[in-house]
């Protein structure tokens, strides 16, 4: 087992450095403190080449951070390559190749307009289903068509998670939105995949996460409060969408989440859209099927509800650097459970989870998260 002793995190948004150096402002502070202790360096980070247009970001980054002796390696899993990295670092100390492994996640996307960054994400998905003019948020769309006409559902249950998690990000210094949005400013935004709208999909963020992670049995020597990671597991789908018999069935997430084997206090979910959300926590049983909808409505998922989900204000609010998604959820978890969160800390925070996705349920890595090992 491992535990998180440290973290950083910058402000996601639109920010004028470069990608290195928003990946130094997460880590510096981690490096200062234990410069000759950081036996590893693992890189979350998708998309370097295409939007930055350099290589080797992991070998560039920790000669930019004066570590240029220690061993490194990046991980692009797309838009799960957080939850991947961190599956990766634990699994190089657990083989005992390493004792502390700083894990750093990335992304400058910000400089590309809003159509080029879709049509490079969209590069994810097979060319056939390209070529007929898929792309995530339209798979979002039609997800949530069906989740409405299937479930009865109110729509208004659909845009309540970017009420929700706009709220939270009001209250997080680090969101890139940090402005609360009423139900009706969400259902009036600009249409940009019907029936979601402009406020229910991620902005494109720029910014970066950082955690250090060492072996459990030392970690009290580093902090009187670690965070023990208690289980990971990662799965994966087929990646050509149209072939899968349920959009509304996420196999990967259901898959991943077998690893839950006690009731979570909170949960830090992949919102690229609102509506993934609600299926993710159905296919977790965080929510019931088809119900999950009405625990929007009723305030269930709230930061004093009864399940807590995206106290961060998730990638809606908070932003989705693809990067440094995955970790900046970890650093979530590491505060709830620390009781470190401030405005945001939930009552019951014992067990936590977070859920790093790949492209549409792709891959799907879950991590729980305790306050002992």
């Amino acid at each position: 087992m491992v535990a998180i002793i440290e973290v950083g995190l910058t402000k996601f948004g639109k920010r004028k450095e470069s990608v290195l150096d928003l990946a130094a402002e997460a880590s510096v502070d981690i490096i200062r403190k234990h410069y000759d202790e950081i036996d590893f360096v693992v890189v979350s980070n998708s998309y370097s080449g295409e939007f930055n247009s350099i290589s080797g970001i992991n070998n560039l980054l920790t000669t930019y951070l004066s570590i240029d002796s220690v061993p490194s390696v990046r991980v692009d899993n797309t838009s799960g390559s957080g939850g991947t990295a961190l599956l990766i670092a634990k699994t190089i100390i657990d083989s005992g190749l390493a004792k502390r492994v700083l894990v750093v996640g990335v992304e400058k996307m910000s400089e590309k307009n809003t159509k080029h960054v879709t049509s490079i994400i969209a590069s994810l998905l097979p060319r056939e289903e390209r070529d007929v003019g898929l792309t995530l948020p339209s798979l979002a769309g039609l997800m949530a068509k069906e989740y409405v006409s299937r479930y009865n559902a109110k729509r208004e249950g659909i845009a309540m998670v970017a009420v929700k998690n706009h709220r939270n990000g009001s209250m997080n210094p680090y969101a890139h939105i940090q402005k609360e949005v009423s139900l009706d400013e969400v259902l009036r935004s600009p249409m940009i995949a019907e029936p979601l709208t402009l406020y229910e999909f991620t902005p494109i963020s720029d910014g970066a996460a950082a955690i250090l992670l060492t072996k459990d049995e030392e970690a009290e020597s580093f902090t009187k409060k670690p965070v023990y990671i208690k289980g990971t597991k990662i799965s994966s789908d087929t990646s050509n969408i149209s072939s899968r018999e349920d959009i509304l069935s996420l196999r990967a997430v259901r898959n991943s989440g077998k690893i839950i084997k006690e009731k979570v206090d909170f949960a830090e979910l992949h919102d690229m859209a609102t509506i993934l959300e609600i299926v993710e926590a159905e296919e977790l049983g965080l929510l019931k099927k088809g119900e999950g909808w009405k625990a929007y409505i009723e305030g269930d998922t709230d930061i004093d509800g009864e399940i807590p989900i995206n106290t961060s204000g998730g990638l809606n609010s908070k932003g989705h650097p693809i990067g440094a998604s995955g970790i900046a959820q970890a650093v979530e978890c590491f505060l709830q459970i620390r009781g470190d969160a401030g405005q945001r800390q939930v009552k019951e925070h014992r067990l936590g989870l977070s859920l790093s996705m790949a492209g549409f349920g792709n891959s799907v890595s879950v991590i729980i998260y305790g306050d002992e090992p």
